[in-house]
């Protein structure tokens, strides 16, 4: 959509200044008017129906607000942006009571009116939305709202089983058969343009909440730490063209997470389990907790690079730590077994012999003889 500007100002110098020193072809503005003062603007504004009125507020005749008012009456969705070289609270009243898009003290500063005209575009955007719900449509689904093609009457729907299934996919780490199903949703989507934009994007939300529920069992703060941002930016989005991208930045940021995270996760279980396994209450929970895991993808992860449990790992190190005792040392059997992480005597015995084949007697006299 194209758009028209009127300012308004009964010295020469700033229209001179607005008209040339503004980039108006990215704003999309393709004819501008100018007035010296009230009345003339509303004979101008009464020809060329302007979208957005740049004015001082302060002109002989009429001032500013009084010209707001009487333009509003035939042009009830005119932005305004108010210019004043007076910090004078009356006139930002005045301003705030008719709605204006920004009220801007001189000198001017041109990026400052820039921001202001962004802002009154983007408010008659959202007018011409409200609407017509056709044009509200084509900007969803095509980024624009050029008439041709027509847009398709087709309406998508998607099942729970749908969902499940994706569901299941993101649980599981099938990052390739998750990617090819969500572009397959994508592109079914794309051709059904009769639907509710509001429906695709609660759509949108309910597939960004299953990664972050995923993301929160397996702990990636890359994720979870931003949950409620891109929740709110899939709710917003104004076209389904930045809904995919949203997604898509999701599902890359999920699935890398791992790459690093698998290979991470081996070195810090290992870490942990050297300096606790004295400890003879130690439990896989513990560490989970303690690592910042759930119990169930920690066990999954390290079996998964280990080909190990965590368990077994752990009564590896007790038994090697036990051996380094029982060879360099002459402390009596419980003393060592409880100083691996053994409350049990009997148990330590049985458990290093089946580990090594050798009884901790045996162990101890075998490395003697063999010094």
């Amino acid at each position: 959509m194209n758009y028209t500007v009127l300012i308004v100002d009964d010295e020469s110098m700033p229209r001179k200044v607005l008209s040339e020193h503004l980039p108006w072809e990215s704003f999309k503005v393709t004819r501008i008017f100018q007035a010296s003062d009230g009345l003339e603007a509303i004979e101008q504004a009464r020809q060329c129906m302007p979208d957005i009125i740049i004015s001082d507020v302060k002109m002989p005749r009429m001032n500013g607000l009084e010209m707001a008012a009487e333009i509003r009456s035939f042009c009830p969705h005119c932005q305004f942006i108010f210019l004043s070289g007076y910090s004078d609270k009356e006139y930002l009243k005045g301003a705030i009571k008719l709605k204006a898009s920004s009220y801007v003290e001189k000198p001017i500063d041109l990026e400052e009116i820039a921001q202001s005209l962004t802002e009154a575009i983007a408010e008659l955007e959202k007018i011409q939305l409200a609407e017509n719900p056709d044009s509200r449509r084509r900007l969803f689904f095509r980024g624009s709202q050029d008439p041709d093609p027509p847009l398709s009457d087709r309406v998508f729907q998607i099942s729970q089983s749908q969902l499940d299934s994706i569901s299941d996919m993101i649980r599981h780490r099938k990052d390739n058969d998750t990617e090819t199903a969500l572009r397959r949703l994508h592109w079914e989507i794309q051709q059904c343009e009769g639907t509710d934009p509001s429906y695709l994007r609660h759509l949108y939300r309910q597939i960004v909440y299953l990664f972050l529920t995923a993301a929160e069992n397996y702990n990636i703060t890359a994720l979870t730490q931003n949950a409620d941002h891109y929740l709110y930016t899939a709710a917003k989005q104004e076209t389904l063209a930045l809904l995919w991208d949203t997604i898509l930045q999701i599902s890359q940021t999920y699935f890398a997470a791992f790459q690093c995270q698998d290979t991470d996760i081996v070195s810090r279980v290992e870490r942990y389990l050297e300096q606790h396994y004295q400890n003879s209450g130690l439990t896989v929970q513990d560490a989970a907790h303690d690592l910042g895991f759930t119990n169930t993808y920690l066990c999954a992860a390290y079996k998964k690079s280990c080909g190990k449990t965590i368990n077994q790992r752990l009564t590896q190190i007790r038994i090697l730590h036990a051996r380094e005792l029982l060879a360099g040392s002459s402390r009596k059997l419980y003393e060592i077994a409880r100083d691996v992480g053994y409350a049990d005597g009997k148990y330590f015995t049985k458990l290093f012999t089946r580990e090594t084949g050798l009884t901790p007697k045996e162990y101890r006299e075998r490395h003697r003889h063999e010094r």
